[in-house]
């Protein structure tokens, strides 16, 4: 599967705590994948997030053998205090709606989504209302495209794929979270990741 370096090194660098990739292939495959991170995650949940991205944007498997994750000092890291703070639901007839309350600092940004409470639909319905809590932090439009729940290494992991909008140009953006105790809790935080990554 012929793959461009390039479109792979945008996938990993907008996963959050990922500050620069390089990927080494030749005409048959991926050869090398180096990565530049922060401090926030271990090198072996880097590597599972690099997995899950590609898998996830691409189709493609990766060796995670082939990666290799160098981590800046704390001093040198930018601050990223966006948080899930909390998830509501509430069923209305054959919808479902979602407030999700985002925390950075002293302030707290609320957003509502509704829709139909499918289970593809309540992870999109979560992940929006993730996107309409940050929407007056930004002029820029953005949605929720796809939201998906995978298994990788035996894990599980929500990839929230956001497109934004900005003078009259798009750009994708992709988000993961694994999941804990709750799958919608994990599709908030991929979509916050994803926004993150704007």
């Amino acid at each position: 599967m012929s793959v461009d370096p390039k479109k792979l090194e945008s996938i990993i660098t907008q996963i959050s705590g990922i500050v620069a990739a390089r990927v080494v292939s030749d005409s048959d495959a991926i050869r090398e994948i180096h990565i530049v991170a922060d401090s926030g995650k271990n090198p072996k949940q880097i590597v599972r997030d690099v997995e899950t991205a590609i898998l996830a944007s691409t189709g493609l498997r990766i060796d995670r053998k082939i990666v290799s994750v160098a981590q800046l000092n704390q001093e040198y890291q930018q601050e990223d205090d966006y948080s899930v703070e909390s998830l509501k639901l509430e069923e209305i007839g054959k919808n479902l709606r979602i407030t999700v309350s985002i925390k950075r600092d002293n302030e707290t940004y609320e957003g509502v989504a509704e829709g139909p409470k499918t289970s593809l639909q309540r992870l999109k319905i979560a992940a929006s209302a993730v996107l309409k809590a940050l929407d007056d932090l930004s002029n820029d439009v953005f949605s929720v495209d796809d939201v998906r729940l995978i298994n990788l290494a035996g894990k599980d992991f929500v990839v929230c794929h956001v497109t934004k909008l900005a003078n009259g140009r798009e750009k994708s953006l992709v988000g993961c979270a694994e999941v804990g105790r709750d799958t919608l809790i994990a599709a908030a935080s991929a979509a916050l990741d994803a926004w993150k990554r704007a």
